[in-house]
């Protein structure tokens, strides 16, 4: 056998050493001319033996057009790796393989096998068989591809298959030497087996429905079998006989069309992945995990199918073929012994799914040492059934393969159910624990001390915590002998506590945490009603006290406080007939003492029965609320009003005081001496007064009284002005004869003045010269000698202010005009004088330079020159102009003095 492989040799050393890329297939082998036999293409076994890794091979084989290229595409998501034919007559020749970037469960490399379809037109079925045993006897997983729909006669050509093949596979075995065998063919049964109907589109029965797919198969695999010679044909196996121990497993799925119009249907490699039915697609892909979900490498030598003994497993299957191992139908090997060990399994695998159901069959579930204690029981039992089954036969116990079905049952059936119950456990001992700390919160009164109910809570949650870990851990305790990072013991997979989501006791603090504070809360609330209804009590009393002083009148001052039924601000309300008394200071100084006494009187009454509510930060901030916006706000209106009470009172009694004062203030004598004024004022004053005062009582120490005390004597002060005014008309009026004298004589002196003398033209001159006249005149009347000399002042003052105020006028009109006139005149002979002495010094100035030239020529001989500057006749000049000019106003005074 070793020079069977002599070829690969001699081909390896031509072939590019390039790295074999995905998604590229590449043919391995091809028919023959008459497509009776096969041949191996040497440049892909050669490039196939150039990959080292291992590789895990599903094989796709299938009646011609039914879809397999597009299935191998369909797994890549690559509509154009492989190619799709659109004619009637079959695409893909032979054998092809295609490197992907799949993975399977072992780490090694997935590739995949197209091959040739069957019952092709013109070709031999024994060539069928051939394509069959090439994908068999080297692919981890084969898939069988029909179409549409499963059916007795499509089920009998993939046995008629399977024999054959499997008869080559007896036959190289039996004829191969020990040591040259290759390891395919010394391997029990074929590979998995999933048979693929495309464009499903009918639904399955209901019996079907749990089962699935599968189950539809087995109506006709249990249907149909294969003689066994070895038995005369009097043993007719059926589906436990024959294809499932033929095949490691038998599953069968379904996909939907690929596209729904006919010209897709008609070329489906014009399509992308996503132009594909979103049907289709799903579909693939739970049969894309379903085909890596367990693919291991075949082995060969104890290590995985890498690329080179792949190529000369192929080489040998080739060359098997050629030889006319194939060419005849002997009868099947006789496979009892197998087919009971087999059977062993299974019915093991039954006992132990019905010793299973007892495993946790209680109203809670059992706690996980003791599900993992009976789990070992029944594994042991079970063990010990299987023995039993095999005692008789000259077969070999699979205790592995029972362990790993076992644990399949185990994951897939009984620990989801159980887990699902500890879920459901965990939860109620969740609720449990917070309807426990629910009870003693809805046992609490509120409002209460919130320490006191923060403590309380506290304590309940953290028993309650305590507890609920306590029964968790003994739970979750796996038992004696196991460690938690165990994954399988002696007998198996060890059970563990399951997964959650958030952690229980840390779910169970957050929900605890949460009641507490909603719990707090309501009593946050319940402490803020009770202030506020001390607030209230507060208010009331308040209240109560200022409606009793003001014969029910309410006051109502603005605040942020939320009182119900609180009236508008600033608000004062009686009824019409309704007389509010008026508060002295003293009295509105008791009123507010008396009014703090009941207001926190009623506060605290109304806490009395909470004695911890003075200890909450509540107390001290209600206390100044009732402090600021009800006790001073409402003593505030209460006295405002009460002062614009006594303003209104006071300044009706001024009204009336004033009114007395000055009807009576006719009564002065005048004209009379201003002692006797002010007396007879006085009295007058006086009287007033008592007026005044009598109307107040006692409520002279307001500050509404004071203010109008002053508004009293303010208007006795006018009074007492205006009173010596009229006092002094009157003398006036009694001197009329003195002040037509005083007249006179003005007159008089002013005809005699000149336009220039002091009289006419100086205010002062002309005041002081008429009270002269006045003074004589008045000194000449008879009522003029009955004047004192300060009251002729203030008649003259009156006189000159009123009755002279023209002449006054005039005289002033005078003065300021001459004053101008001479302030211009001084401006004038300045401005003449200093432009006379400039214009001199610019004309002395350019005579000088002038004579530059000339002094610089005889510098060092200045007496020679006999030059000698005169500037008098220039200083005499500007002299003489200034002197003319300052003396011309005066030449001009003196003539009009003259005159």
């Amino acid at each position: 056998m070793a020079g069977c492989f002599g070829w690969l040799a001699l081909a390896l050393p031509i072939l590019t050493m390039a790295v074999i890329p995905f998604n590229r297939p590449f043919q391995i082998v091809r028919p023959t001319a008459n497509h009776s036999s096969m041949l191996a293409v040497l440049e892909g076994l050669g490039q196939l033996a150039q990959h080292e890794g291992p590789i895990a091979l599903i094989s796709v084989v299938g009646p011609y057009h039914s879809g397999k290229s597009f299935l191998l595409n369909a797994l890549l998501q690559d509509t154009q790796a492989f190619s799709v034919g659109k004619k009637t007559s079959p695409e893909t020749m032979g054998v092809w393989l295609c490197r992907t970037n799949l993975t399977a469960a072992d780490g090694s490399e997935v590739w995949l096998m197209d091959s040739e379809g069957f019952f092709g037109p013109g070709i031999d079925e024994g060539y069928d068989a051939k394509v069959f045993t090439v994908a068999t006897l080297v692919g981890a997983h084969v898939v069988y591809n029909t179409v549409k729909n499963i059916d007795q006669q499509a089920l009998g050509l993939l046995e008629m298959l399977v024999q054959r093949a499997q008869l080559f596979r007896t036959r190289n075995a039996a004829t191969s030497l020990s040591t040259q065998e290759p390891d395919f063919l010394r391997t029990d049964g074929f590979p998995p087996l999933t048979w693929v109907v495309e464009d499903f589109v009918q639904e399955l029965p209901d019996r079907f429905r749990q089962e699935g797919t599968t189950g539809w198969l087995r109506t006709y695999l249990e249907g149909s079998g294969l003689d066994d010679d070895s038995t005369g044909g009097k043993h007719r196996q059926h589906k436990s006989d024959f294809l499932n121990k033929v095949f490691h497993d038998v599953r069968v799925h379904t996909l939907f069309l690929p596209a729904t119009g006919r010209d897709q249907l008609q070329d489906l490699s014009r399509l992308g992945w996503h132009d594909l039915t979103q049907e289709f697609r799903s579909e693939v892909g739970d049969l894309r995990r379903h085909l890596l979900t367990g693919l291991h490498a075949r082995q060969a030598s104890g290590k995985a199918t890498n690329g080179p003994a792949l190529a000369r497993s192929l080489q040998f299957i080739v060359r098997g073929l050629q030889q006319g191992m194939f060419s005849e139908l002997p009868s099947l090997w006789d496979a009892w012994t197998s087919q009971v060990a087999a059977v062993s399994l299974t019915d093991a695998e039954a006992w132990f799914a019905g010793l299973s159901e007892k495993l946790d069959s209680g109203d809670e579930p059992v706690p996980i040492a003791t599900f993992n204690n009976r789990l070992d029981e029944s594994r042991e039992t079970t063990t010990k059934f299987y023995r039993a089954l095999l005692r008789d036969f000259n077969a070999r116990p699979d205790t592995a393969e029972l362990r790993r079905r076992l644990d399949v049952h185990l994951t897939e059936r009984l620990l989801p159910a159980y887990y699902e119950r500890v879920h459901l456990w965990i939860a109620q001992k969740s609720a449990g624990a917070k309807d426990k700390l629910r009870t003693v919160l809805e046992a609490q009164v509120l409002p209460m001390d919130p320490s006191k109910l923060d403590r309380v809570s506290s304590e309940t949650a953290g028993a309650a915590k305590q507890t609920f870990a306590s029964i968790v851990a003994n739970f979750s305790y796996i038992g004696a002998g196991r460690t938690l990072s165990s994954v399988s013991g002696l007998s198996g997979l060890v059970v563990h506590m399951p997964s959650f989501s958030l952690d229980p006791g840390m779910q169970l603090a957050t929900d605890l945490q949460t009641m507490h504070g909603a719990r707090m809360l309501q009593n946050e609330q319940a402490v803020q009603h009770l202030f506020k209804q001390a607030l209230r009590a507060a208010d009331e009393a308040v209240s109560r006290e200022l409606r009793a002083i003001s014969g029910g009148v309410a006051f109502h001052a603005s605040s942020n406080a939320v009182i119900p039924n609180v009236a508008s601000p600033n608000d004062v309300t009686a009824s019409p007939n309704t007389v509010v008394p008026l508060l002295s200071r003293g009295r509105v100084k008791a009123l507010r003492a008396l009014a703090e006494q009941r207001c926190w009187r009623a506060f605290d009454d109304h806490l009395a029965p909470h004695p911890w509510a003075k200890s909450v930060p509540q107390y001290m901030t209600n206390r100044a609320l009732v402090q600021s916006e009800f006790l001073e706000a409402r003593l505030a209106a209460f006295s405002a009003a009460n002062e614009q009470r006594l303003r209104n009172h006071f300044s009706g009694a001024l009204d009336r005081a004033l009114s007395a004062y000055r009807a009576n203030r006719s009564l002065i004598h005048m004209p009379a001496p201003e002692g006797n004024v002010q007396a007879d004022h006085a009295q007058q004053a006086a009287w007033a007064q008592e007026v005044l005062i009598g109307s107040v009582k006692d409520l002279m120490d307001t500050d509404a009284f004071g203010e109008v005390r002053k508004r009293f004597d303010a208007s006795m002060r006018e009074g007492l002005v205006e009173v010596l005014e009229k006092n002094i008309e009157v003398w006036k009026a009694y001197s009329d004869e003195a002040t037509r004298c005083a007249v006179a004589a003005n007159r008089a002196l002013g005809q005699q003045c000149s336009i220039f003398c002091f009289f006419r033209n100086v205010p002062w001159s002309h005041k002081s010269t008429s009270r002269r006249h006045l003074s004589e005149c008045l000194g000449k009347s008879a009522m003029g000698s009955r004047m004192s000399a300060p009251l002729r002042a203030q008649v003259f003052d009156a006189w000159y202010k009123k009755d002279m105020s023209y002449e006054v006028q005039q005289v002033s009109n005078r003065f300021w005009a001459w004053l101008f006139t001479i302030l211009a005149l001084s401006v004038v002979a300045w401005w003449r004088c200093s432009r006379t002495a400039q214009i001199s010094w610019q004309q002395q100035q350019g005579y000088y330079y002038s004579q530059q030239p000339m002094q610089q020529q005889q510098f060092y001989s200045p007496v020679q020159t006999g030059y000698n500057p005169d500037f008098s006749g220039i200083q005499s000049r500007a002299a003489a102009a200034c002197g003319s000019f300052s003396t011309a106003p005066q030449r001009r005074f003196s003539w009009r003095g003259g005159a």
